[in-house]
């Protein structure tokens, strides 16, 4: 789905910004996530989500440009999953989780069937799901996405929120209309402890809080 001219207009003017401020982003935050919004750099830091999160809670603007300075072309990997039915007679058997997504702004909230893929470096969102919260509007940036033997191409992100286990975490997502299932990437499950065992049916998600600095 191709975004709305008048936000696609907003977010290439914040993609330009970050480019003609690039040699000056290097000397001072090589390594670091930034987020540009309205032509000016809003939230610096070590991970995607929490800039994203900091620049919509200090300019309520869903469409930013977010990208990690000087790894602007680092691959992410997920893997290419086959369609079926997700139960015990499907084997081997996939962990599963049902839990709330809603768009950046927590306006619109749906229950999604997410596949806990530890193997994805990132969250992907079928298209219908990403229609249905209206993540077209929440542009967020790009990423070199790539399946295991694939070659990567760039692909879109926006910014979503996912509810689970009583934290609300906010991710960019990639939205496919290839795949038939959402993956829940490393990007969530590595903010939690996760235990996954087939043998007892157990999904289970535990939050763990950062080390303080």
């Amino acid at each position: 789905m191709q975004l709305r001219e008048e936000v696609h207009q907003r977010f290439e003017g914040e993609k330009q910004a970050y480019w003609a401020m690039r040699t000056e982003l290097l000397k001072q935050y090589h390594g670091k996530w930034v987020a540009v919004v309205d032509g000016q750099i809003v939230a610096v830091g070590d991970k995607r989500g929490k800039v994203m999160e900091e620049a919509y809670r200090k300019t309520k603007s869903k469409v930013m440009f977010v990208s990690e300075v000087g790894h602007e072309d680092r691959v992410l990997r997920i893997r290419q999953v086959s369609t079926g039915q997700f139960d015990r007679t499907y084997h081997p058997s996939a962990p599963m989780i049902a839990t709330p997504i809603s768009d950046l702004v927590n306006t619109l909230s749906i229950d999604v069937d997410f596949i806990v893929d530890t193997g994805a470096d990132l969250t992907v969102l079928r298209n219908d799901v990403a229609i249905i919260l209206n993540l077209f509007d929440a542009p967020a940036g790009f990423s070199h996405v790539g399946g295991v033997g694939s070659k990567p191409v760039e692909r879109q992100l926006y910014g979503a929120l996912v509810h689970l286990a009583g934290q609300t975490i906010t991710v960019a997502v990639d939205c496919r209309d290839d795949f038939d299932e959402n993956l829940l990437g490393r990007d969530i499950t590595n903010e939690f402890e996760l235990t996954l065992c087939a043998k007892r049916e157990l999904v289970r998600f535990e939050w763990v809080p950062d080390k303080p600095v």
